[in-house]
């Protein structure tokens, strides 16, 4: 029998943990181990994990003093017996199905990842932008799936791997940011691909995650710098696909600042030359959709104008999603816990 090793990681998110682990224990997939990964002194989380533990024998609870989400995964994934790996957050869910599906993908076409799609859950309403048939990528494929963002993206937490995929990686603890480059090292080991766009994963939209911290946006962006480079020294043709993703997250970067009132043409001068530098390339690239192409020529030419039209189209989403809250201020919490990059 082929098991997996469930892997969630828990601290602060008592509004939400019932729900998310009752979507595991309810799995249709049964031969699997669930390792709640706890950070020290959440005693409501602790209480909840409590009962599940006693409710269910596959749940293993551990708990150490909080460090972070890479901290937490290393420790679940020193723990896991399984063949193969799943991750799952604390304040999100999962269908009952996830877990057969993607290792039904991995088996069918022996990859050593499968990927699903993901849901984005809101107080009131829960949408998906993720269609298409199950298929098999090579990595050159996957990369280009990500850099221009059609389907998947390098996330942790919609993704089976192969246990034996980690031997020799772990997640660089200390970091904010701290996923993006593993999956990517990950994706790059395991070179093929199951890729099934239905959507499984709930990702809840919080407006105070600790995803959102005001510096992780940029801290991104640099992890991407570094990523885009490899990709460039292993497969020069992916060169248009990188540049859109550079472009288009150097963007998020500038927009962010926009609606956080921090930007202004001499604070984002480097990544506003960035964007204008390569808007010839994003006009003429016949992959690009025509928003990103008009966000583009803003940026390059009239930031003032971005910047109206970035704030009112953040409103009307926002009339339209209510996003959820965890309640933590969690620039203090990642002080607490002594992570600053």
């Amino acid at each position: 029998m082929v098991r997996v090793s469930v892997i969630v990681i828990i601290y602060k998110v008592a509004a939400f943990l019932e729900e998310c682990l009752d979507s595991i224990i309810n799995q249709t997939c049964k031969d699997i181990e669930i390792i709640c990964v706890l950070g020290k002194g959440d005693r409501e989380c602790e209480q909840i994990c409590r009962s599940f533990e006693e409710r269910d024998g596959r749940i293993r609870l551990i708990i150490e003093e909080a460090g972070g989400t890479a901290k937490a995964r290393n420790t679940g994934l020193d723990a896991a017996t399984g063949d193969y790996i799943a991750f799952v957050d604390g304040d999100d869910h999962i269908d009952p199905d996830m877990i057969e599906k993607m290792l039904d993908l991995a088996l069918k076409y022996e990859t050593d990842i499968s990927v699903i799609g993901r849901y984005y859950d809101y107080k009131n309403c829960t949408e998906s932008n993720t269609v298409g048939e199950e298929t098999v990528l090579d990595i050159k494929g996957a990369l280009s799936v990500i850099l221009y963002q059609t389907g998947f993206f390098l996330h942790i937490w919609d993704k089976l791997y192969k246990k034996e995929l980690f031997y020799d990686l772990r997640f660089d603890e200390g970091k904010k940011v701290e996923d993006r480059q593993v999956v990517y090292r990950l994706l790059v080991k395991a070179g093929r691909i199951a890729y099934d766009p239905v959507p499984k994963y709930h990702f809840r939209v919080s407006r105070d995650s600790g995803s959102r911290v005001s510096d992780n946006l940029v801290r991104s962006l640099e992890a991407d710098k570094e990523i885009a480079s490899d990709i460039l020294f292993r497969y020069e043709e992916l060169k248009p696909q990188v540049v859109y993703f550079l472009v288009y997250e150097t963007m998020s970067v500038i927009q962010n600042n926009m609606l956080y009132g921090t930007f202004s043409v001499e604070h984002d001068k480097e990544n506003l030359k960035y964007v204008k530098r390569h808007r010839k390339e994003i006009y003429n690239d016949k992959n690009v959709s025509k928003s990103v192409k008009l966000k583009t020529f803003l940026c390059s030419f009239f930031p003032g104008l971005l910047k109206i039209y970035t704030i009112k189209m953040r409103s009307d989403f926002l009339k339209k999603h209510e996003e959820f809250s965890t309640g933590t201020d969690w620039n203090e919490t990642f002080r607490d816990q002594g992570i600053k990059d």
